[in-house]
């Protein structure tokens, strides 16, 4: 099978979060820091009576909801900036596919530069909507974006369920 992957800017922006907020969970720190230097705020007002408590617990409150804002914020600007960069608008061919069940492997070309990957390497798969990811390492992932025919990406996943191990795909559209 054959598949050229056109990808466009809400399949990137969609793609990102996913990997970065979801995937990889990197939302956790900044809401930990968070959690830490608010409770500690709390136990500075709670101690009012004390001298310079309630400026430090002021100051350790500032610092605990700053910091996830100023996270969040750049991590948004820089996903916009991101996808001016790639220049998705209109839809670009980024990749090409060959995907056969006969093959030992992935093809994957750009146009200047091809590689090959076995399946059994394939790290992992998920299958959300409007693109499929597939994961040849656990950094390295390239988008599918969903055929206008639902039954062409039905039997696309289908094909990485058997190919990779249905151990290692995960249909994100069942959790929503």
């Amino acid at each position: 099978m054959k598949i050229d992957a056109y990808l466009d800017e809400e399949t990137f922006r969609t793609f990102t979060k996913f990997d970065i907020l979801s995937r990889r969970k990197l939302w956790k720190s900044p809401v930990i820091f968070c959690a830490i230097m608010c409770t500690a705020a709390a136990i500075c007002f709670l101690m009012h009576s004390v001298d310079g408590a309630v400026f430090l617990g002021t100051v350790l409150a500032v610092i605990g909801l700053g910091m996830p804002i100023v996270y969040f914020t750049t991590f948004f600007s820089s996903l916009k900036k991101q996808v001016k960069a790639q220049k998705l608008s209109p839809p670009r061919l980024v990749y090409s596919f060959d995907l056969t069940e006969k093959s030992d492997g992935i093809g994957i070309s750009n146009g200047k530069e091809s590689v090959n990957y076995r399946w059994k390497d394939a790290y992992h798969a998920y299958r959300n909507n409007g693109c499929l990811y597939l994961f040849m390492t656990a950094d390295r992932a390239f988008l599918i974006p969903a055929f206008k025919q639902d039954e062409t990406t039905d039997r696309l996943w289908s094909m990485l369920k058997k190919m990779i191990g249905e151990d290692k795909c995960t249909d994100l559209r069942k959790k929503k």
